[in-house]
């Protein structure tokens, strides 16, 4: 169990990295073996959008454009540490990963996964 010292530190962090006030986890990022995409999961509203393994790879390489099934843009943030999912429509919305563990579930494929963040920007 986390003692409730780290979980009261835990927002400063995602401030320092992603230079905003407060992160909430809202979900994760899961690798679909069979497809070879990522499955963009939101608690509550479930499977929102897919990845493919290969687009992912290129939004940390930092190219643009990345497009997200069945609508909506992937990108990295201004510092580099972020990988930016933007859904629009019901259940959508602007979430966060953290760049190195998407890389590290990338590495690990399939048996790694990422949180997924929503906060104030």
């Amino acid at each position: 169990m986390i003692s409730p010292v780290f979980r009261f530190h835990l927002p400063h962090l995602f401030w320092f990295l992603f230079g905003c006030s407060v992160l909430w986890k809202v979900g994760r990022l899961k690798p679909d073996p069979v497809t070879e995409q990522l499955r963009v999961i939101i608690d509550g509203p479930g499977e929102i959008g897919r990845i493919s393994r290969n687009d992912a790879r290129a939004v940390l390489d930092r190219e643009e454009g990345i497009e997200i099934e069945p609508g909506g843009t992937v990108g990295l943030s201004l510092s580099g540490r972020g990988v930016v999912i933007e859904i629009p429509g019901e259940g959508g919305g602007r979430f966060v990963a953290v760049a190195m563990k998407v890389w590290n579930m990338l590495e690990k494929w399939p048996r790694k996964k990422a949180a997924l963040f929503e906060g104030g920007y």
